[in-house]
């Protein structure tokens, strides 16, 4: 849709030149891994707080002393490492799987970015996926994050390219994600949002009337669904006592609870359910909503006071390029895309979500929108570029 001044004739290469880089950044990290504090792999993978959960539950369900039911907001991902555990394949596999799945995605943002804005734009963004370092060494991981976030791009690349065949695919990626995190069902609330706006905005009231019929349907399944998330959650509990930055007391620098925060909350009475989650937020709204506020500004400034400093200036300074390039691109963003207003809402429910749920202790569940940000990012990138290298390019 936006073109460029640029003499850039062959993206195909420099594609190529880019996805090369990253190879060399993820040989140096699985080489030099010992160099970064909390960062070393063992045996090639890096195990995570929650691995040992996932791992010790995928042993059980293949055992048969458990079941998948009872893991409704973390079956898929135990299945899917259930999978490697029965074939007894490495995991070093299962890090292979990822990164297979990120260069497929990184296509994918390349080929969003160039139909939102244009392909040197597509390059940028790609650029900043795959080099933004924090984001690609979670590939290492044994945990949820890079499938997540992979999957959740290819099915933005299938709506924003949609055809009547890919529907039971993003269907079935739509079930998926919702099976490996349940903040994979956001993508399905951004996409029953845009529907509803473009009705509206079409005045499609015979349509209207057939998608509030569905909505209400569709109503009852999906109340019952994230009952049982905010149940295996024990949300209420985690809402009260993990404070803002995972219980971290700026004013004592330790960890401490939500009390550190002055705000006191009644958990009285509430059941780990949708409706008592709604009372429950009512009953507290002043003090719920400042912790909300709280855990907001801490998910997207992405530092933290127990990182190093030279850590939090690296966060801060790519920060204020991502955040201020982002504004300049979703000012220009193509209006008249579907697909470009389901992203920016899939943004918006995952920043919300984090400010009704769990506080972001790491930094990591702004990863999960982070690369549809440098969708919107890369274009702002691409003219500030152009008006710095403008006088110099005859």
């Amino acid at each position: 849709m936006f073109s460029s001044n640029f003499k850039f004739k062959n993206y195909n290469l420099y594609l190529i030149f880019i996805f090369f880089f990253w190879i060399i950044n993820l040989l140096l990290y699985f080489f030099f891994s010992d160099l970064i504090k909390a960062g070393a792999l063992e045996n090639g993978v890096k195990f995570g707080n929650d691995t040992k959960f996932y791992l010790r539950e995928a042993n059980r369900i293949l055992n048969g002393e458990a079941s998948i039911m009872d893991y409704k907001s973390k079956f898929g991902y135990i299945l899917f490492l259930a999978f490697f555990i029965h074939y007894e394949l490495p995991f070093t596999y299962v890090v292979f799987f990822q990164i297979s799945l990120t260069f497929l995605s990184a296509i994918c943002l390349y080929k969003i970015t160039s139909r939102f804005f244009c392909k040197l734009a597509g390059l940028i963004c790609v650029a900043l996926f795959l080099l933004y370092f924090p984001l690609q060494i979670r590939n290492f991981y044994i945990l949820t994050e890079m499938l997540f976030i992979d999957i959740t791009i290819i099915v933005s690349f299938l709506i924003v390219f949609y055809k009547k065949r890919y529907l039971p695919i993003i269907i079935s990626l739509l079930i998926v994600l919702i099976s490996i995190r349940p903040n994979g069902i956001l993508f399905l609330f951004s996409i029953l949002i845009c529907i509803f706006l473009f009705l509206i905005k079409n005045k499609s009231y015979l349509y209207l009337t057939f998608y509030f019929i569905l909505s209400l349907i569709l109503a009852v399944p999906i109340i019952d669904l994230l009952s049982s998330y905010i149940s295996d959650l024990n949300l209420i509990d985690s809402i009260s006592n993990k404070g803002v930055i995972w219980g971290w007391s700026l004013e004592n620098n330790e960890r401490c609870k939500t009390s550190c925060l002055g705000v006191e909350l009644d958990t009285n009475n509430y059941q780990n359910n949708f409706f008592d989650i709604i009372r429950f937020i009512l009953n507290n709204f002043s003090e719920f909503f400042t912790i909300f506020l709280s855990k907001v500004f801490w998910l997207l400034l992405r530092a933290r006071p127990y990182y190093s400093d030279l850590h939090n200036f690296y966060i801060i300074v790519f920060d204020i390029i991502i955040y201020s390039g982002f504004i300049y691109g979703f000012l220009k963003r193509p209006k008249n895309f579907f697909s470009v207003n389901i992203i920016l809402f899939y943004i918006l429910l995952s920043i919300f979500l984090v400010g009704l749920t769990f506080a972001d202790w790491s930094g990591r569940f702004s990863l999960y929108f982070l690369p549809f940000i440098m969708i919107f990012t890369s274009y702002g990138i691409l003219t500030f570029s152009k008006k710095i290298l403008n006088p110099f390019i005859k």
